[in-house]
């Protein structure tokens, strides 16, 4: 049995987008969507990954192609898979995920915590990318003391980097508890395992710490603009008198 997940998109509005296949719906909320058709599981997550248990190649292409219809896909979709089978307890082993039941809370965690890891592995790449343009920028300045381009620019970039940090905080909650796990007692260790396994605290700050670097890089760049503008603007006020001086002395 195998359970697997792929980024099909950057998000999934699932308040505004009702969709069901013509699958029976056994849970629904804001941040994640299951669906159920015989042995077959559909999971739409709000962070654009749709994970699939037992699903048939055909409800596959059809759950995909309708999702990347509705929402703009990601270039590069990333996907993870993850083995399942029946053991005397739940958790993680070295070649599968053991649980104790099959039951739709169990698969909805499990969908849940290979979501997250997705999701991660889009951000990072997003984060390296940012990372790779504020060395640019402060190689440039630390070559010519100026802040090549609009400062204007810099700002947005400074913005983006903020909205990439608070895009991953919302959208994918790595360091929270799923609300299954409060809902279904036992199933706390096994959210536990999952996450470990997955490295998904490690790699959440991992990229939090990156984005620091990023951030404030960036503000010694947009400081060091601002003090050479504030410069610039002393230079023209002092020739302006300057020139008034002069023009008063040849009067």
């Amino acid at each position: 049995m195998h359970l697997h997940a792929i980024q099909a998109v950057r998000q999934i509005n699932l308040k505004q987008w009702p969709e069901d296949f013509g699958m029976t719906v056994i849970a629904d909320t804001a941040a994640h969507r299951a669906l159920q058709d015989g042995e077959a599981r559909v999971y739409l997550f709000r962070s654009g990954v749709v994970g699939f248990y037992e699903a048939p190649p055909s409800l596959q292409s059809r759950v995909l192609a309708r999702v990347q219809a509705e929402f703009p896909p990601v270039a590069h979709p990333a996907a993870e898979e993850i083995t399942l089978r029946l053991g005397d307890r739940d958790g993680v082993d070295k070649d599968a995920l053991s649980l104790r039941q099959i039951d739709d809370e169990r698969l909805l965690l499990v969908a849940l915590r290979l979501a997250q890891s997705v999701a991660l592995e889009l951000h990072e790449a997003t984060v390296e990318n940012l990372l790779e343009t504020t060395f640019t920028l402060m190689d440039k300045v630390g070559k010519s003391g100026r802040l090549p381009g609009r400062r204007s620019h810099s700002l947005k970039f400074l913005a983006s980097t903020s909205a990439t940090r608070t895009e991953i905080l919302a959208r994918l909650a790595v360091l929270d508890n799923p609300d299954i796990v409060w809902e279904e007692p036992g199933l706390e260790f096994l959210s536990r395992d999952l996450s470990a396994d997955l490295e998904l605290s490690s790699r959440f700050r991992a990229l939090d710490e990156k984005l620091d670097a990023i951030r404030e890089g960036m503000e010694v760049i947009l400081e060091g603009s601002r003090h050479n503008r504030e410069t610039m603007l002393e230079w023209i006020i002092i020739i302006l008198i300057a020139i008034e001086g002069l023009i008063m002395l040849i009067g």
